[in-house]
This record gives C-alpha cells, structure tokens and sequence, in this order.
C-alpha cells in the first residue's frame, strides 16, 4: 500500500559554485528565463540541508512549465568528482527534450556567448560535438550528454516523432524539461521505494547497450536498465532510474553531503507527507516553510536527496 502519493515535480534544485556564471550558462546555451530576481534560501531550509547560519543564494530558472533552481554553494563546496560517469551511484542528470537536436547544440556551443563551454561526454574526445542515434530496441531516442561549468550532467534528447522543422534557436528547445535520471544500484529495491513509499508508477522498463549506448555515456560496455517513473496527475517530467549492469557502479555515500556540488534534489509535491516519514522510519525532521508548507528530506535507497512538500 502506498504511503504517499507524488502529485507533481516541483522543480530541480542544483548545487552550483558561482551563481551568475552558471545563470549565464543556462539561459545562453539552452535557454532558460529567470523565475524574478535571485533571493535568500529561507533559514528553515539552510538548517535542513546543513548550511549552517551563512546566506545561500538562489535563482530559479524557467524552461517553459518546468523550473530548474539554481544553489550557490560558494567554490569552497566539494567539487563534482573527478572522472565521474553515469554509472557512477552519484550520478543524477537531467534531460531537455528537443525538437530540433542539431539546432540545440549548435545554441549549446554557440560562439556569440561569454558563457563557459560546455564539456561533452557523448561522442570521441576532440571531435566535434554531434547527437548520438540510439538503435530501435533501446528506444530510438537521438541524444547527447554534457556538462555544465560545474560539471553536472545534462542530456539533449530528442524523441522518435519530434518535429525537426525549424532552423532558428527558438525552434531548438520546445519547452520540456523531460525527465531526471539517477543511477542505482539495485533495480527492484528502487522501484519499490519509489512506488510503494512515494506512489509513483512505472511507465516503462528497458534495457539499453551496445555501441551507441556506449558512445552517448562514453563508456565501454554499456549496459543499463532503464525505468521510466511517472507522478499523477502530472507526467512529464518524470524520474529515471538508471540500473548499470556493465560497468561495475561506485558508492555514493562518500558524495552524499546535501551541501557538496554532486547533491542535486528532486523537490516532489506529494500528499501524505508524514505517512511517508513514519514508513521510513527515520528521524526526518518536518519544517513549516515560508510558504506554509510543509517540507521535509529524506533519501532514497542509494542516498539521492528528495525534498518533500505538501
């Protein structure tokens, strides 16, 4: 029986070193609008997420309906871990569905902007940057993975159907963000969590691999389930789960400090707030936030962060 029920993502909440450059980033190179001015994380916030008594700096940022919030850190933060892949425990990314792929990267790299490069993960190292077709049984999906100024991850995707008409940067991004993936390391312990504790509802299950996959993770012998989790009423964007077989994952719990720059935190609107607390059994402290909700932090089974709001 489920504990809880998610309504709805409510936005993505990312660790950043330096405020303004990582603004610059996302509205010059994908396209995101500012959501009003930058303003200071609330105390109750700062405390539950272990900042201590400093001011954290936030800008949430607008890509058509979905919202992608921005936290500065400051550059003494634990940096991204060093070689990092997707198949690492850390992992979590999020994905910006294009209708035009090419015209996406080619705003992603554009040459007018003072903004920092991205650096790409799909693709040879020093070619140039171009999607990756992954084959019918994986999906069909065109994608391609980068980082941003901090390196955090983030995909490029296109789907089988998408329109590809258009030639300007207004037609490269149509609005979605489409989903948020992470990387566990056991499958069905995650489903579980995420159905019978949050309410969320799988979608979809495959299995992807072979050199394509390999190429868009930059990876060798890649093999990887993935789950597609949908909330209700709201579908899109929904969570990921990413279950690599090959290569052997690494352990987050070194990188699970909510204030090092690998924390990112899915912030899910959800009825049954303390139900879910008590079924985890775990001394998750309940704030009233400015807003009059109410929010509390929990983990998922490999120490993801989830901010839940009811």
């Amino acid at each position: 029986m489920n504990t809880g029920h998610v309504n709805r993502i409510v936005r993505i909440s990312r660790n950043v070193s330096e405020l303004d450059r990582s603004v610059a980033f996302y509205r010059e190179r994908l396209g995101f609008q500012s959501s009003g001015l930058a303003f200071r994380m609330e105390d109750a916030l700062v405390g539950l997420l272990g900042f201590g008594d400093r001011a954290v700096n936030v800008q949430r940022m607008r890509l058509g309906a979905q919202e992608l919030e921005l936290t500065e850190v400051g550059t003494n933060a634990r940096p991204y871990p060093a070689n990092s892949t997707s198949a690492d425990l850390w992992f979590q990314h999020f994905a910006i569905r294009c209708n035009n792929i090419d015209n996406a990267i080619r705003q992603l790299y554009r040459l007018d902007s003072t903004s920092a490069l991205p650096a790409a993960i799909s693709g040879q190292p020093g070619a140039v940057p171009s999607p990756i077709q992954l084959p019918p049984g994986s999906g069909g999906a065109t994608a391609f993975k980068f980082r941003d100024p901090d390196g955090h991850p983030v995909e490029l995707l296109q789907l089988p159907g998408d329109s590809a008409a258009g030639g300007g940067a207004q037609q490269a991004f149509p609005n979605k963000i489409d989903h948020s993936a992470i990387s566990v390391s056991n499958v069905q312990a995650s489903i579980e969590f995420y159905t019978e504790v949050l309410g969320l509802r799988v979608g979809s299950h495959q299995t992807n691999s072979g050199s394509e996959q390999g190429a868009l993770d930059s990876l060798k012998d890649a093999v990887v389930e993935v789950i597609a989790l949908e909330t209700f009423p709201q579908i899109t964007p929904h969570i990921e789960l990413l279950g690599y077989r090959s290569p052997v994952r690494t352990a987050l719990r070194q990188f699970a400090s909510p204030t090092d720059i690998a924390s990112d935190r899915l912030v899910l609107y959800l009825s049954g707030l303390r139900g879910v607390v008590a079924a985890l059994n775990a001394p998750s402290q309940v704030l009233r936030l400015d807003s009059n909700e109410s929010a509390t932090l929990i983990t998922d089974p490999d120490g993801h962060l989830l901010l839940l709001v009811e």
